[in-house]
């Protein structure tokens, strides 16, 4: 409204708003004079953010008259917050208004820090790793389930991964000290949950927020258990309270009957809130319809396989990974053979990604 009003032609009887048509209230000086002080407050908020895109110069050559706020009567320090304010909507703007382009250099840039740093924390840095974690999945995960949403595969959201994510958040934040709960978090995050990296083809994409919020999802609890598991004391540095010193030898009731209840009840909890209450139409797309169509799938249960088949699936990995787990919970070396897998095959994935893309892009470039 003020910037269109300040921009307007001399012919008073045009107003661009539609609000005003008196040649007196086109003047800036005037308008703003006509303010009380009891809307100074105000008047500053509203034109903090005009003021970008209001030209100084622009507004003495069309009236032919310089405009000084100090003549209008504001104090110093009222002149310095519009300063202040303007040169936050200024930086604010060029954030939001930075092309696809640079957003996606920013993207690149953050995500190949990410990585040194993980490499860091996993090596040396201990400590922080739980604090990566309680900082990093929260805002991630939020920002999945908007951006999901948005495309309508929200009932990705509702998958293993996310329900073992906030098994192991609750429990890193809550129980952290205890050992037998652990056991079920080590499970988790060496279980199922790491076979979804293989299952949906996660790669390090370093410029594809997307692509690499769900190699994040993935891998983020691998990387922190195994900081906690095998270097303890290091781990518990800066948390708020102590890790595990000494780990149980691993046994039935944790390291196998407590996964497989803790798998079966979130197949219980999906199938009936998603296939029993919700029931998306066809064309949402859950994680069994985006398996269902893969050319893997069809070569292995043919070409309309059931749900009820996707679980036994399902619950047949479990078994085998609750196996490999309690290997990995044992040795050292496994655990880590595990972790290099994972980073192998997420890397192998981006490798092919990368490549692919920009063959055609540059057999475009060649042809040009």
């Amino acid at each position: 409204y003020i910037t269109n009003n300040l921009r307007m032609s001399e012919d008073p009887g045009t107003s661009p708003t539609g609000d005003i048509s008196e040649d007196e209230s086109l003047r800036p000086q005037r308008f703003i004079s006509n303010c009380s002080d009891s809307d100074t407050d105000e008047y500053l908020k509203d034109v903090a953010g005009f003021v970008k895109n209001v030209r100084y110069d622009l507004i003495c050559e069309e009236q032919e008259e310089e405009l000084h706020f100090s003549d209008i009567g504001w104090t110093d320090s009222q002149l310095e917050g519009l300063g202040l304010l303007a040169s936050l909507s200024e930086f604010m703007s060029k954030i939001f208004s930075a092309s696809e382009t640079t957003q996606l250099k920013l993207q690149f840039a953050s995500s190949v820090l990410a990585q040194f740093f993980k490499v860091w924390a996993v090596s040396a840095g201990h400590a922080f790793l739980p604090w990566y974690y309680v900082l990093t999945m929260p805002p991630l995960i939020a920002w999945r389930v908007y951006t999901y949403t948005q495309q309508q595969w929200q009932y990705f959201c509702l998958d293993y991964c996310y329900f073992g994510n906030l098994a192991i958040f609750l429990i890193l934040l809550f129980f952290p000290g205890d050992p037998e709960l652990f056991i079920l978090q080590f499970c988790i995050a060496n279980g199922l949950l790491y076979t979804g990296a293989f299952s949906f083809r996660n790669s390090l994409v370093f410029h594809s927020l997307d692509k690499m919020t769900s190699t994040y999802i993935h891998s983020a609890p691998v990387l922190l258990v195994f900081g906690i598991r095998w270097f303890p004391e290091q781990a518990s540095t800066f948390w708020h309270t102590a890790f595990p010193q000494t780990f149980l030898v691993w046994n039935v009731k944790w390291n196998i009957l407590a996964p497989l209840a803790f798998s079966a009840a979130h197949a219980i909890f999906y199938t009936v809130l998603v296939y029993g209450i919700l029931k998306p139409k066809e064309n949402i797309i859950t994680s069994f319809r985006y398996l269902k169509a893969k050319k893997s799938t069809k070569a292995i249960f043919g070409p309309n396989p059931s749900f009820i088949s996707f679980l036994i699936v399902q619950f047949g990995i479990v078994l085998v990974m609750t196996g490999v787990t309690v290997l990995t919970y044992t040795y050292f070396y496994l655990h880590l053979l595990q972790i290099l897998v994972l980073v192998a095959v997420v890397t192998w994935n981006a490798a092919n990604f990368y490549v692919d893309v920009f063959r055609v892009s540059l057999s475009k470039t060649k042809k040009s």
